[in-house]
């Protein structure tokens, strides 16, 4: 699985998260529990898209 493919997927997983803390009626600390799983998915994700964009930016650097 290529970075873009894991950035995609964890963002993905971390909206998936905040919808839903958003649609179901939950008690506090279930909700709490929930949106803190979409931060940390989605800034893993976003990490991971980073991570893509400077390699690709390194190896079009190489190129020229």
């Amino acid at each position: 699985m290529t970075h873009v493919s894991k950035g995609i997927v964890f963002v993905l997983g971390g909206i998936l998260f905040l919808l839903l803390s958003f649609l179901l009626p939950l008690p506090t600390p279930l909700w709490a529990v929930i949106l803190s799983a979409s931060i940390i998915l989605n800034c893993t994700g976003i990490a991971f898209l980073i991570r893509f964009i400077q390699e690709s930016d390194q190896k079009d650097k190489e190129l020229e």
